[in-house]
């Protein structure tokens, strides 16, 4: 296969028949207006330089505005939680960033409900973690946030995790049970959650 080091000048000639890069994950160390297909979500995305943004998927027909909503919580225990927003327009969940600021780690997921006070549904099949330096972030198996849904982020488990949790079995893995691990953890949890306009 023949690799190209330089920039491919083709004049203003059709690229016929091409295909985007396929990768069943976002591709590592990306530049600004790179695209690939992401083979497990069947969508196209594009790096604007900051974030990977579902491409062709704004219904104005240009390019998708961006939304984040921040939440922090202070020494979080398991079971404890905190609503992140109420959503005034149908998004698409692009990806979670989160840290913790200790070197412990927390385990936490985000729902969305359709009524503040009962649990909704998870937009990840398992628990995401935080981790002191913040090199984590989550690809959203459920990314479709419907308008007038609450987004809640709760602890699954606290202090005593070493190990990301796995499909199943004990240490959970549906997004509702917890790893192993639990007790109140010191320190600030910062998850950002950032989305695009359908």
């Amino acid at each position: 296969m023949p690799v190209f080091k330089t920039n491919l000048d083709i004049r203003q000639n059709q690229l016929m028949n091409a295909v985007l890069h396929n990768l069943p994950d976002f591709p590592q160390n990306p530049v600004e207006g790179q695209l690939y297909f992401n083979s497990a979500q069947f969508k196209a995305y594009i790096w604007n330089g900051t974030h990977w943004i579902p491409w062709g998927s704004s219904s104005s027909g240009g390019g998708s505005e961006v939304r984040q909503f921040i939440t922090t919580i202070l020494n979080p225990s398991p079971g404890s939680g905190a609503i992140m927003i109420r959503l005034y327009e149908d998004l698409i969940g692009v990806r979670v960033d989160a840290q913790f600021s200790t070197e412990d780690k927390v385990y936490f997921n985000i729902e969305t409900r359709g009524n503040v006070n009962q649990a909704g549904t998870n937009i990840t099949d398992r628990p995401m973690a935080a981790t002191y330096d913040g090199s984590e972030y989550t690809t959203i198996d459920h990314p479709g946030l419907d308008m007038d849904d609450w987004l809640y982020l709760s602890i699954a488990s606290g202090s005593g995790d070493d190990d990301t949790p796995g499909e199943g079995g004990a240490t959970g893995g549906t997004g509702t049970e917890p790893p192993a691990g639990g007790g109140e953890v010191l320190g600030v949890l910062t998850v950002i959650l950032t989305c695009t306009v359908y």
